[in-house]
């Protein structure tokens, strides 16, 4: 083969290739049209097929299947949350920043409802720790390790549950929206905190906000139930903080 011929060839792969990065986008934006009008659940392959004109079964050359395409989604909207949330990370005393980023974390979720959704809900696979399986596993080497101690005999080793390798959108967004400026504050107890697991916990907290209020169960203004919950951890904060217009629409007391 000469090196015209693999010139030629090259250019085929590079065409061949966008052509089927083009196909894939395609079919993300009739996807992410369908969530935003109809929902999460209202997502299908054939829904897909129908408003781009394909047949469901050419969608797989493209997709394993539904789940693929809301992942997809799903790490695009995260990208979008992360977008948002960018001006307040740049505030720099830590409490005021907590407080804008947890305002703008649940004005993006009340507000962007169907992305939120597919950030956090695509994900069906449960985790290996939770469930009626997992607390028997817990009770069992519970009840070993109680027996072994009374034997003087050392319990044998966990073996540590062997998980994704990507962890999971919704493990990274826990683990890293708010570690950071956490690392930064001190609880009001003074106690010492496990700082991954208080961002864990704030995350689930803010969660739950944007969860309730979307189901109508909280209050149509949330920001009381942010700063109450912020109040509770590191002591009612002095002074009023302005936050930016743009990142909390629906959430202002």
């Amino acid at each position: 083969m000469n090196t015209s011929e693999r010139k030629e060839r090259g250019k085929e792969r590079e065409a061949r290739a966008r052509t089927r990065h083009d196909q894939r986008e395609r079919m993300l934006d009739a996807a992410r049209r369908i969530v935003l009008r109809d929902g999460f659940a209202a997502l299908s392959m054939r829904k897909i097929a129908d408003a781009i004109g394909y047949s469901p079964a050419s969608l797989y050359l493209y997709f394993e299947g539904r789940d693929e395409i809301a992942q997809a989604l799903g790490r695009e909207g995260y990208a979008q949350l992360l977008t948002h949330l960018e001006p307040c990370a740049q505030i720099a005393d830590a409490r005021e920043r907590l407080h804008a980023l947890a305002y703008a974390y649940v004005a993006f979720g009340c507000d962007q409802a169907q992305t939120y959704e597919l950030i956090f809900m695509a994900r069906k696979r449960r985790s290996p720790d939770v469930g009626p399986p997992a607390r028997r596993a817990r009770a069992s080497a519970s009840a070993a390790a109680a027996a072994s101690a009374a034997a003087s005999v050392p319990p044998a080793p966990e073996v540590e549950v062997e998980r994704e390798a990507d962890g999971g959108v919704a493990d990274v967004c826990g683990a890293t929206l708010f570690a950071a400026t956490l690392a930064e504050l001190t609880p009001a107890s003074g106690a010492p905190a496990d700082r991954t697991a208080l961002a864990q916990a704030l995350w689930a907290t803010l969660h739950g906000v944007v969860m309730l209020t979307l189901a109508g169960f909280a209050p149509s203004a949330p920001g009381p139930l942010i700063d109450a919950a912020l109040d509770a951890w590191f002591g009612a904060q002095g002074g009023s903080v302005t936050l930016p217009a743009s990142q909390t629409p629906g959430v202002a007391s």
